[in-house]
């Protein structure tokens, strides 16, 4: 058996959101697996619940904001030592409210480069390349 077929499938999703040309991204709590690392807003997806939904239920959770229009722009598959997450990766066009941390992590509003300069998530480096091929 190989090791792939050992490890914990995750699916989640990663909201992109943007205003005035920089994306929203959060930094992993203290206390969570990979806590000091940044990613893009989102979470897990439930047994019987679409991408779409989880990610209007977990930008809920997380930021305080409702989606009111978001696309799915592609999927990616990323191996950990301990898992394998695959993330479903969704362009937030429209949402009402303003973001806040409402799960104790750090958000900012930031530029690409300034994304490039932080300790990003592994598995969010190759999300980072197809997004600056999109946009």
């Amino acid at each position: 058996m190989s090791r792939e077929t050992r490890l914990k499938t995750i699916h989640a999703v990663a909201g992109i959101l943007m205003r005035n040309s920089r994306l929203l991204v959060a930094e992993r709590p203290k206390g969570k697996p990979y806590s000091g690392f940044w990613e893009f807003p989102g979470g897990k997806i439930e047994q019987n619940e679409s991408g779409e939904s989880a990610l209007k239920r977990e930008l809920q959770e997380e930021l305080g904001i409702e989606v009111m229009a978001a696309s799915h722009l592609f999927d990616h598959t990323y191996s950990y030592p301990d898992k394998i997450v695959h993330l479903e990766i969704w362009l937030v066009a429209e949402f009402s409210g303003e973001p806040k941390s409402l799960e104790n992590q750090a958000i900012q509003w930031l530029t690409r480069e300034e994304i490039l300069s932080l300790p990003l998530l592994e598995g969010n480096w190759p999300v980072m390349d197809k997004l600056v091929s999109i946009f």
